[in-house]
């Protein structure tokens, strides 16, 4: 296949010439030219256009760029490698500061707190950051503006980093000051172009939050039109709860909420997908602006202090690794407890253990407890103390049912709550969760010959940028931002194991980014066309 071809007269900066266009809008494909003039689409038509390259799109689909809207690449743009894993699926735009973690806003007097925070949820440790850049999203932003960014992106602020900006990690009830405190944190974030705030309920110190907490927080969500996603308390035994607690925060306050990976885990839980879209889509009519985002995988990737109570850790690394002589009968059978929630011990693999001795990374809990004749629950404080709390694992605990009755839902969008990763070279980063590199192919390849490729294409592209306000992105019409993914629908697969994750999808042919083509036949061959993405 011809794929790229310059030609004499000069009209258009880039055409794409006799693809099948899918609009984003669900509007039915059609045959048609795209013309692009610096970072818009100009023309589209049946008409032939003139441009100074042309890409031949025959017998391929061309798409808007694909929008990941639980994405946890905040630190991508601080990093000399070009973190390519997400243009190889064919994502354009990504929005991080998810699950309420984040690299900004800080407060001086909380500064190493937040660094602690951090470095516990990413790869900080192996891609030094300064902190400097990211006291507020103002500084964030102007740094990124830089040509920094692989991809677009967009930010949410973590509710974690709000409150440790005022509280450190105080595991108090906030009072009325210190709510108002963070109200105005949170509105100088939005004011400065943040998409909208991240909640990690599960996660110290988004777990100390009081219901009252969150509500005033919402009320300034809803002042300023933003989404409000939610990694919720409890995602196992007590999922509806959980469910009814972000519907509850939705009714009371009018603003837009999400519901971050929305699975269902432990065995006994299997099935009640359906029980949750009825509730989700029962709030949806009575005028809840509820949604949720979930990724095609049946396991989930976390770091190991999801199998610690609660009470245990209240984020402080240090503390915590001191005491884990004293823990108490009672603390280990709660340990052993949430093992068997998250699947059992040999459905828990370490993904990335951070030890120079790697030979940790890639084994279940079950094997590594006998490798080093230990208890189950002594195994995951051992791993726990070594690493310093960063190692992570992936929790095989879902059924493949659930995840595909979640697809059915229209209040649902898919994302992949990972990151993007350099894919030319490895580092230390062990052998992370597939959906850092195959989320969106994967789910192209499950539906594709039972739903319409419109409605498919719709969930990734036009609805994640309704949802968040991405003016100008997710649809394929004139001014719009020429973003554009090209592939073969009849290739199109993923190839990242969970036995071998660093593996590029097929059938993704070109990637456009704000106009630029960065990646060309399956190959990224230029990168950091991105922009900052505000509202």
């Amino acid at each position: 296949m011809k794929t790229l071809k310059t030609v004499d007269e000069k009209k258009y900066d880039l055409v794409i010439e006799s693809g099948t266009v899918v609009f984003g809008n669900l509007k039915e494909k059609e045959i048609l030219n795209i013309g692009i003039m610096g970072d818009k689409i100009e023309a589209v038509s049946k008409d032939k256009l003139v441009g100074k390259k042309i890409i031949d799109a025959r017998n391929l689909y061309v798409t808007p760029g694909f929008i990941d809207i639980h994405s946890h690449s905040d630190i991508s743009g601080f990093i000399a490698e070009s973190c390519t894993s997400k243009i190889y699926q064919g994502v354009t735009s990504e929005i991080n500061g998810n699950c309420g973690i984040g690299i900004s806003p800080w407060s001086d007097e909380n500064r190493g707190n937040l660094k602690k925070y951090i470095q516990t949820h990413s790869d900080i440790n192996y891609y030094p950051i300064d902190l400097n850049k990211t006291k507020s999203f103002l500084d964030l932003k102007k740094f990124l503006e830089k040509g920094k960014l692989v991809t677009n992106q967009g930010f949410l602020v973590g509710a974690g980093c709000i409150r440790i900006a005022i509280m450190g990690f105080k595991s108090s009830e906030a009072n009325e000051s210190e709510i108002e405190k963070m109200k105005m944190l949170l509105e100088k974030q939005f004011d400065e172009g943040a998409l909208g705030i991240s909640f990690g309920l599960i996660y110290q110190p988004g777990n100390f939050m009081s219901q009252r907490e969150i509500l005033e927080l919402l009320k300034v969500v809803k002042k300023y039109d933003k989404v409000a996603s939610f990694h919720m308390r409890d995602e196992v035994n007590e999922i509806e709860k959980s469910i009814e607690e972000v519907i509850y925060y939705g009714r009371e306050t009018k603003a837009k909420v999400n519901v971050s990976h929305l699975k269902v885990m432990n065995r006994k839980n299997w099935g009640k997908s359906r029980k949750i879209i009825e509730m989700l889509e029962k709030a949806w009519k009575s005028g809840v602006l509820i949604s949720f985002d979930q990724y095609p995988y049946e396991a989930t990737c976390t770091n190991l202090f999801v199998l610690i109570p609660q009470n245990v850790f209240d984020g402080d690394i240090e503390t915590f690794i001191k005491e884990i002589p004293n823990f108490s009968d009672k603390v280990m059978s709660l340990i052993r407890e949430n093992i068997e929630k998250r699947g059992g011990s040999k459905n828990i693999v370490v993904s990335n253990s951070y030890l120079k001795d790697t030979y940790f990374n890639g084994k279940t809990i079950s094997e590594i407890s006998k490798y080093l004749n230990l208890s189950e629950e002594e195994t995951i404080l051992y791993i726990l103390e070594k690493s310093k709390g960063k190692a992570q694992a992936i929790y095989f605990s879902m059924d493949l049912e659930d995840v595909k009755e979640f697809f059915k839902s229209d209040l649902g969008v898919i994302a992949s709550d990972g990151n993007s990763l350099p894919m030319e070279d490895k580092f230390e980063l062990g052998n992370p969760h597939p959906r850092n590199f195959g989320t969106f192919p994967k789910y192209i390849w499950m539906n594709k010959d039972e739903v319409s490729i419109e409605k498919i294409i719709n969930r990734i592209t036009e609805r994640p940028a309704k949802l968040f306000r991405l003016e100008g992105r997710g649809e394929i019409k004139n001014g719009n931002f020429a973003d554009i993914t090209i592939f073969d629908l009849d290739k199109i697969k993923d190839s990242s194991t969970f036995q071998n994750s660093f593996q590029c999808p097929v059938g993704i042919e070109y990637v456009v980014i704000n106009g630029k083509i960065v990646l060309e036949e399956g190959t990224v061959f230029t990168a950091k066309a991105g922009t900052i993405l505000v509202n």
